[in-house]
């Protein structure tokens, strides 16, 4: 068994040094000398040689394996890229529905085109009622799916998607009914919407997300998506080996643990795998759960560092590209931890609690927190370094959430399996609901809870990290008492995390700061002056991460607990659909809106039932109005009677301190030149540049008018030709000093005064 563990790390190695490390043309010569060194070292014939060549051999074929897949799937596909084609396909799931437009899922059965997995855009919504199985036809612009907005992207091609298609025109959908392939995305569609009649509606998106992975919904909600990832639990809406172990552990309850309960336990998991669509996370999970309850069916003893490797070698072969996926890795990282760790840690809090006390409770309670801080251990760097926090709470809420999280699964699929008889599912339904509210609850509770994560944007929270694991292998070597072992690294830990924080808190409350962030395109600026934050907008659009979480861990890692004061100039997506995952993440003391905001986008509604649930003062500004903060000042302007949603937009003067900054949104020029007319601007100091660059702003009178200092340009992928080259040079001609996000990311501004 071990051979087979050391093949399959070998290969696996071979493929995450492709995907991370090795050039594409550097493959070859690695390859041909690990298999030449395999096979001098087989020649000598020597029994403990045999593990080196096994490796070396196995590692040489996984680097070959990855050059010949990219070849045919990544390198074929950009072939194609640019070109405008007839494009023919089966449709593989429903679609994903979105206000201007579709997001479809097809393989590709064109004559002469590739039969890749491709992500279409139906920019027409004619695909709304597309079904698994059925025939689509339709032109559309090819593109490779490894970038997005105009930068790498890797999520597509781990999942297998290599295209992406615009269409353009000529759609047409011919329904074909049932067929066995389609299979698993109908029942999975069918349960969620059995979930969406059985259950209340303030639960919902959360049972789905837990029972199927389907996140559609739960990303939608704001609360709840900031909720469990503040508290860690983000993780039990993935369908992975935790939730394939909820179902063997109830499995094992009913059948026993004996061959017949394992074989049985197989077969009901690939079921599970099945109506749950079939994803990724979910084949996976089922691959190592199958191969460890293979053990007791051959006779044969239980390897799970095999297991995990075999499982892991498998899925790289049938797809290289999954190496980059961050919930393979997380899956496999956690799976690792309790493979190492986990045993060894429960035994170690199991032996000072006395035999009499050592009942099924406090195993199952001792068994959760061995779980979580052994998962830990490998998770918390991958979850660093992908998402760029880390919930230092989230052990915490495992203790507390898991064992509900474990009933609140399998209630669910009893409920579904009961609804036949209404009465029964429905009654079903209701007590786990009250299981989902619990974990919700918890979750908030701990969200809510000051430095619940820390932000990776923190001077020295890579350093607090490292040296975190540091202290924990010190303590491992230690040969003192039990309670000095982990109490000091503890508390060394924790002492330098407290250091880092309060130097953050300090840094930012002795001066005044102005930044403009890179949230894409679309602008947000903040403020801070002492304890009191300002924030001037929340949106974007053509970008991957939300303008409210950009907004939000921004300001919390810069030690902000809340803002005093949020100013949306109007409500065009790429200036506020960021609004309330920012008042999620944050409490907003005081949300300023135009009077007459324009609510064709929906923004306006959502944004007010949010400042309504969290107590924000709301103000609608229709004249001059000002707001002050601590020591920042702002100055809005009146907006226009007319005009489009541009036109009416909120222009306002910020001051911090001893320097103004000016916003005037999108307006055009000549509500620039207005403004110049009924307002003094000459003392600005800072211009954030008018729309994004565009050639319809800054117009000769306002450049000339607010003098010549620092010109921002918050701006990112686009097709709108942001900024303007007329923009620029004329920026240039009145002696701007020219920054934008697209290309210096954040633009942070230290402003000179400081406080007492």
């Amino acid at each position: 068994m071990r051979k087979l563990a050391t093949a399959a790390l070998a290969f696996s190695a071979a493929i995450f040094l492709a995907n991370y490390i090795l050039p594409e043309s550097w493959l070859i010569v690695p390859a041909v000398l690990s298999a030449v060194l395999g096979a001098f070292l087989a020649l000598t014939r020597r029994k403990w040689l045999r593990p080196a060549v096994i490796a070396l051999l196995f590692f040489s074929l996984g680097l070959m394996e990855y050059a010949v897949y990219e070849r045919l799937t990544v390198k074929r596909a950009a072939e194609y890229a640019g070109e405008t084609r007839e494009i023919q396909g089966t449709v593989l799931d429903y679609p994903d529905l979105y206000g201007s437009y579709n997001r479809l899922y097809i393989r590709i059965s064109s004559g002469d085109l590739p039969r890749f997995k491709a992500i279409v855009y139906d920019n027409k919504k004619a695909f709304t009622t597309a079904e698994p199985g059925d025939h689509v036809a339709f032109t559309a612009k090819i593109r490779t799916a490894d970038t997005l907005y105009g930068k790498p992207y890797d999520n597509y091609r781990t999942n297998g998607y290599y295209l992406r298609l615009s269409s353009k025109g000529g759609e047409v959908l011919e329904k074909r009914g049932f067929s066995v392939l389609s299979l698993p995305a109908r029942l999975r569609h069918l349960l969620c919407r059995r979930v969406d009649d059985l259950f209340p509606a303030d639960c919902r998106a959360f049972i789905k997300a837990l029972m199927l992975g389907d996140k559609q919904d739960f990303y939608a909600d704001d609360a709840l998506y900031v909720a469990m990832s503040r508290s860690g639990l983000m993780h039990v809406v993935a369908v992975s080996g935790l939730h394939i172990s909820f179902l063997v552990g109830l499995l094992s309850l009913l059948f026993g643990n004996g061959r017949r309960g394992a074989l049985f336990s197989i077969v009901l998991i690939w079921c599970f795998v099945l109506v749950t669509g079939a994803s990724n996370s979910a084949v996976r999970a089922a691959f190592m759960q199958t191969l460890l309850l293979l053990a007791p069916i051959l006779r044969r003893e239980n390897d799970s560092v095999t297991s995990l490797s075999a499982v892991l070698a498998i899925i790289l072969a049938v797809c290289p590209f999954a190496a980059k996926s961050v919930s393979l890795q997380l899956s496999f990282s956690a799976m690792a931890g309790i493979v190492c760790f986990g045993e060894k840690i429960h035994s170690w809090l199991m032996r000072p609690i006395p035999e009499h006390l050592q009942i099924l409770p406090v195993r199952y309670a001792l068994g959760v927190i061995a779980s979580s801080l052994s998962v830990t251990v490998f998770t918390m760097p991958l979850t660093a370094l992908h998402f760029s926090y880390v919930a230092l709470l989230s052990i915490l809420s495992n203790i507390a959430c898991i064992w509900a999280v474990s009933l609140c699964f399998c209630m669910a699929w009893i409920a579904c399996a009961l609804s036949i008889v209404q009465v029964l599912g429905a009654a079903a339904a209701w007590l786990c609901a009250w299981l989902a509210w619990y974990i919700l609850f918890c979750a908030g509770l701990a969200a809510r809870i000051p430095y619940a994560v820390l932000y990776m944007r923190m001077d020295g929270a890579m350093l607090w990290m490292a040296a975190s694991y540091a202290l924990l292998l010190f303590g491992l070597l230690l040969r003192k008492k039990r309670f000095l072992r982990v109490l000091l690294p503890a508390g060394l830990s924790l002492a330098l995390l407290a250091g880092i924080i309060l130097h953050t808190e300090r840094k930012y409350r002795e001066k005044d700061y102005f930044s403009v962030l890179d949230v894409g395109q679309g602008q947000c600026i903040t403020a801070f002056s002492g304890d009191a934050a300002a924030v001037i907008d929340c949106g974007n659009i053509n970008n991957i991460e939300d303008a409210g979480t950009i907004a939000g861990e921004y300001l919390l890692g810069c030690g902000r607990k809340s803002v005093e004061l949020l100013i949306l100039t109007h409500l065009h997506a790429d200036h506020a659909d960021g609004a309330v995952r920012l008042m999620e993440m944050l409490p907003v003391d005081t949300l300023v809106l135009p009077a007459d905001a324009d609510d064709s986008g929906g923004l306006y509604a959502g944004i007010l039932s949010c400042a309504d649930r969290h107590g924000t003062r709301v103000v609608a500004a229709g004249n001059n109005t000002t707001a002050s903060v601590g020591g920042i000042n702002a100055r809005i302007y009146k907006p226009a009677d007319d005009g489009d949603e541009n036109e009416r937009c909120l222009m306002l003067s910020i001051q911090n301190g001893d320097t103004e900054l000016l916003v005037t949104a999108d307006a055009s020029k000549k509500q620039e030149r207005a403004l110049v007319r009924r307002e003094d601007v000459s003392d600005t100091d800072i211009l954030i540049v008018g729309h994004h660059g565009s050639k319809y702003a800054s117009s000769r009178e306002l450049l000339e008018e607010a003098g010549g200092g620092l010109a921002v340009i918050s701006v990112g992928y686009n097709t709108y030709g942001h900024p303007a080259q007329e923009t620029l040079d004329a920026l240039k001609r009145y002696g701007y000093q020219i920054m934008r996000t697209d290309e210096d990311g954040t633009v942070e501004i230290r402003l000179e005064r400081e406080h007492g």
